[in-house]
């Protein structure tokens, strides 16, 4: 997801979540909006999606990112301080920690299936050229007869 698509989704997001603190809905009951709000803000500060857009300039594509960068920092210290104001003061590092620890496993687990992916090529790989040299010498054994 480009920044600018994950901006629209974490304002999204993060105005759904601050418009429940305002009404003084529970905190647990908004985590799935927290959650899609930093998954937004982790596209915006990571993006995945390498492609180029086709944007006039690159000067113009600079000063999206940029601006969409800033703004999910205020949308981060804002969100900070709500969970603060709730939870306590351990609370925003305790959701840091609980996030990088997803993070890492979601990590090690892709490292794991390419892993396997290769291990699977891999595997046909041989088994196709196994085939092919034992037709190989079921020819060049039957040519020798004749």
């Amino acid at each position: 997801m480009d920044p600018i698509t994950a901006l629209g989704v974490a304002t999204t997001a993060f105005n759904t979540i601050k418009k429940g603190f305002d009404v003084g809905r529970n905190a647990e009951s908004m985590m799935s909006d927290v959650g899609r709000w930093m998954s937004a803000i982790e596209n915006i500060k990571n993006p995945q999606n390498k492609k180029f857009k086709k944007i006039a300039n690159v000067e113009q594509q600079a000063l999206d990112e940029f601006g969409a960068k800033k703004k999910a920092q205020a949308m981060e210290i804002e969100l900070k301080n709500y969970m603060i104001a709730t939870f306590g003061m351990k609370a925003w590092d305790e959701l840091l920690r609980i996030q990088g620890q997803i993070r890492k496993k979601r990590k090690m687990q892709l490292a794991y299936e390419k892993k396997q992916r290769e291990e699977m090529i891999n595997a046909i790989i041989i088994f196709i050229g196994i085939g092919c040299g034992g037709i190989g010498l079921i020819f060049a054994f039957t040519f020798y007869l004749m």
